[in-house]
């Protein structure tokens, strides 16, 4: 990233074309294109650079007199992080006058562009690397979502006085290479940008950029994709920040006491020894109506979202806090009694009592937890739960002052409220969940009949709760989305043999036909399938799928 300032003394001229030349290496970038020789340089007003101006081939179409302050971006060709390095800059303008200039490489915090005199207050930046986080923000990909994968984090602190930030980059002064950036037209990985007073709350725009009005100071954490280089702590970085008044500043990365692994915030946590592994899922909605739009644990006459939380916690501990806020797009916020400020109330209760409130009368818990335990969080819909594909992130406080975050992660078919589809049906409303057991009876085959084959049926289990519906099929699909066994197979779809707890060994589907079951409340159900390969390959995504009467249905991903 490059800052080109002109001075307004210049005529009123169109710009054809900006050309940057680099030496020892030689390379060249052109804002014409890739072509013989040289690479794209992307041109973008300082004041919004994520609007490149030259997408398309041909005049940039700006001029000095009005666009005085410009960006330029550009792939780097590996050699950027040599100090050595000198570039030139060349401006030809359509009326075939030429500007060439050497471009300032500057080796303190300050402006790339020289120009830091011109400026009232100065810019004063600090930052460091702390090595792997327990967020997980962003991917290698360009869009903003998470990669189940620890991100690294860099924290920068600047100080200056009412201005705007346009752009953030993070890159390799030495090392290994490596480089991120809030540009959305740039070849490098993003940056989760969030306030250091709230890191669970990423700041970006939804394409990934930033504006960020500084009036004195801000904290603000730095969240990338590892490659590696930062765990490995051979590297060392840089970080630029562009302004919207054509100037880029940048400081060295420094690197914190405390490194790899370490949770945010609270760096004693694994010091300590404790182990927590958590999955949340939204679920889809039932008619409980536990909360609504305000703190306090009361309804709203509305059905409340289910999410799902699986969590397992060594050694003994308590939860003192759960909440669920928006990474992206709207902001919103849930949670239990003195989490967030301002947050809607966030019922819990254990999946085996679903109805039995865990709240306090305020909302707060206190929840002792040592293993494995599975949880259903009621929230109230703001009305478009089921349609956004906004990112959730859920966040749970131990009593002794650790917290971890994750993603809530969407069922393919999380139960709906909106208009149905016109295949497989409307989603129902209610609740289901799935988990994988292992091997423990011989009830089914290989085939599309019931009967058994001398080997151990894979076991799942099956909770399902909704109102007054009458259960026809059952479907499991594998990792590619076809139907792999089912309670009504046709070929090559495999038996799915069927049965109601507590006779769990007792069939319902022994012949063929829709399993007209009704069910009503909450009902426990034993799934039985012959192994293809699929139930004993622990990597193996399964996806469960149950049809009603009305053609209306329910899905969620298989627990293993």
């Amino acid at each position: 990233m490059f800052s080109l300032s002109f001075s307004t003394s210049l005529v009123d001229k169109k710009i054809e074309e900006i050309e940057l030349k680099a030496s020892n290496p030689s390379k060249i970038w052109t804002s014409q294109g890739a072509g013989h020789n040289a690479d794209l340089l992307g041109v973008a007003l300082a004041k919004n650079p994520s609007d490149i101006l030259n997408r398309k081939e041909g005049e940039l179409k700006t001029r000095p007199l009005t666009d005085q302050n410009l960006l330029l971006f550009v792939t780097d060709d590996g050699f950027f992080s040599k100090e050595d390095r000198k570039y030139q800059i060349r401006v030809l303008f359509t009326d075939g006058t030429v500007f060439t200039n050497q471009v300032k490489v500057d080796s303190s915090t300050s402006t790339a562009t020289g120009t830091s005199g011109q400026a009232i207050y100065p810019v004063r930046m600090s930052a460091f690397v702390k090595g792997l986080s327990n967020y997980d923000a962003v991917g290698s990909e360009k869009k903003i979502e998470g990669d189940n994968k620890p991100d690294a984090l860099f924290v920068l602190t600047l100080e200056t006085k009412d201005r705007e930030i346009t752009a953030i980059e993070i890159r390799n002064i030495d090392g290994d290479k490596a480089a991120w950036d809030t540009v959305p037209t740039s070849h490098n990985p993003p940056i989760g940008v969030a306030l250091k007073s709230e890191p669970a709350r990423l700041i970006n725009n939804p394409d990934g950029s930033v504006k960020l009005r500084v009036q004195d100071k801000i904290d603000l954490n730095l969240y990338v994709a590892d490659n590696g280089t930062v765990e490995k702590g051979k590297t060392d970085f840089r970080v630029n920040v562009a302004f919207s008044d054509g100037q880029i500043y940048w400081t060295r990365v420094e690197k914190s006491l405390v490194t790899s692994k370490e949770v945010e915030e609270n760096p004693s946590a694994e010091t300590r020894g404790a182990q927590v592994n958590f999955l949340g899922e939204m679920l889809g909605f039932f008619p409980t109506d536990a909360v609504g739009p305000y703190p306090e644990m009361k309804p709203d006459g509305k059905p409340d979202a289910v999410f799902g939380l699986d969590i397992d916690v060594n050694p003994k501990n308590t939860v003192t806090g759960i909440e669920i806020n928006s990474v992206t797009g709207v902001t919103r916020k849930w949670g239990t009694h003195g989490t967030t400020p301002g947050s809607w109330g966030l019922g819990v209760a254990y999946q085996r009592a679903p109805t039995a409130l865990l709240n306090k009368p305020d909302g707060s818990i206190s929840i002792p937890i040592e293993g494995r335990t599975q949880f259903y969080l009621y929230a109230g819909d703001p009305g478009d739960l089921a349609e956004t594909n906004q990112q959730l992130r859920i966040i749970i406080r131990l009593a002794d002052g650790s917290y971890y975050q994750q993603m809530v992660r969407k069922a393919l078919a999380t139960t709906s409220t909106v208009a149905p589809e016109v295949e497989p049906g409307p989603k129902a409303k209610g609740l289901i969940s799935c988990e994988f057991r292992g091997f423990i009876a011989d009830l089914v085959n290989n085939s599309t009949r019931p009967g058994k084959d001398g080997y151990l049926d894979g076991a799942f289990i099956m909770k399902l709760q909704v109102d007054d519906k009458k259960l026809q099929r059952v479907d499991l699909m594998g990792p590619d989305g076809n139907v792999r066994w089912s309670s009504e197979p046709k070929a090559p779809a495999m038996f799915l043999g069927v049965a109601l707890y507590p006779k769990i060994y007792q069939l319902i589907n022994v012949k063929s036909g829709p399993l007209n079951t009704p069910v009503s409340g909450r009902r426990t159900i034993y799934l039985y399938a012959a192994d293809n390969g699929l139930l004993s390959d622990p990597k193996s995504k399964l996806t469960v799928t149950v049809v009603f009467g009305d053609k209306s249905s329910l899905s969620a991903d298989v627990i293993k």
